[in-house]
């Protein structure tokens, strides 16, 4: 049955905001899926026969959160392990790091003694690099250089009386900083992917039969790429089908609020990458808006799985109410009942 009349807008009222939800939920739908096949297991997966597949590079929302400009880019920044890569460019932590990546390949597997000196030699030669390295004078500078331009970029960001010239002029330098982070991050990188790829060859056939592939633990970033590729996915399938109707408009609702905030269109900062311009308003705000008229009317009672989970829900309430005006109508109100005796009769 149809969702109690004083909620329904009419015939076409309905199908338009149907259409909405249906519309919403297949951007959702795509926009998760795509970024679930471009990872390796998603090409690997069942989806890849439904959805055409991705070639670029794997999803990853570092980017996005890494170069937030709205209020709330320190909380979106901090998201990311080692941001500002102060962790990768000191050599004592970076050291206890290595550490702890040969420990865990180790007790992944299960190294005897004689692996465990091998990966001990292979941790000391790679110590010994990463020494040198920090050592050429040219090097350093160019590490204490970049970590002094993230300070003072940290500190214009962190004050509240900055002028707007200033914090303008901040942004700028994040991303001159940023380009040093990249070229420095790069030679650490190299480092840490030779390590582990040299301690999981020492591992036997049969260690890596019995324990699998190495799985590195997941980061933060790892848990937000996660939940951001099912999550969209989720959100859209359950507007297609008009389930969890509510839940699934509100839950977009608040992810296209995240990404409103990340890169606000708002005076001061700088526009967003992309097609386009706009004050106050973008797409994200328009479709949360949407997304918000779809959480508020009971649309998966019109059209939608609700409709057979909950639809007992609002013909029990319409026949308690049936019930309940009947027994305050006067009885004298109330039309004659048929004479049976007199039917039968006939």
């Amino acid at each position: 049955m149809a969702a109690p009349r004083r909620y329904y807008p009419g015939f076409f009222g309905a199908l338009f905001l149907v259409l909405l939800r249906i519309a919403i939920g297949w951007h959702f739908l795509y926009e998760g899926t795509q970024k679930i096949l471009s990872t390796p297991s998603g090409k690997a997966s069942i989806l890849a026969r439904v959805f055409p597949v991705s070639d670029g590079p794997p999803f990853t929302s570092e980017g996005y959160l890494r170069n937030a400009t709205g209020p709330l880019a320190p909380k979106f920044r901090a998201l990311v392990p080692d941001v500002d890569a102060r962790r990768k460019l000191d050599k004592e932590r970076l050291k206890d790091d290595w550490a702890a990546l040969m420990a865990r390949i180790g007790n992944h597997y299960g190294f005897d003694d004689d692996q465990k000196k091998k990966a001990g030699e292979l941790l000391g030669k790679t110590e010994t690099a990463a020494g040198e390295w920090f050592l050429v004078v040219e090097n350093a500078e160019k590490v204490k250089k970049y970590l002094d331009e993230v300070d003072e970029i940290e500190a214009v960001e962190s004050n509240p009386d900055a002028l707007s010239y200033e914090r303008s002029n901040a942004r700028d330098d994040r991303k001159a900083a940023e380009a040093d982070r990249k070229e420095l991050v790069a030679v650490v990188d190299g480092w840490t992917d030779s390590l582990r790829d040299g301690l999981v060859k020492l591992a036997t056939p049969e260690q890596v039969k019995d324990a699998g592939p190495y799985e590195p633990p997941l980061t933060s970033l790892d848990k937000v790429d996660l939940a951001t590729m099912w999550g969209l996915t989720a959100i859209g399938l359950c507007l297609m089908l008009g389930l969890f109707t509510p839940l699934a408009a509100l839950a977009g609702a608040t992810f296209l609020t995240n990404i409103y905030l990340s890169s606000p269109p708002w005076p001061g900062l700088p526009e967003a990458p992309g097609p386009g311009h706009y004050r106050y308003v973008n797409l994200p705000m328009i479709e949360m808006l949407a997304c918000l008229v779809l959480a508020s009317t009971p649309n998966g009672l019109w059209i939608g799985l609700d409709a057979l989970l909950f639809g007992w829900i609002g013909r029990g309430r319409r026949a308690r109410l049936a019930a309940e005006a009947a027994a305050e109508t006067p009885r004298a109100e109330r039309p004659a009942p048929q004479d049976r005796r007199k039917f039968k009769s006939r």
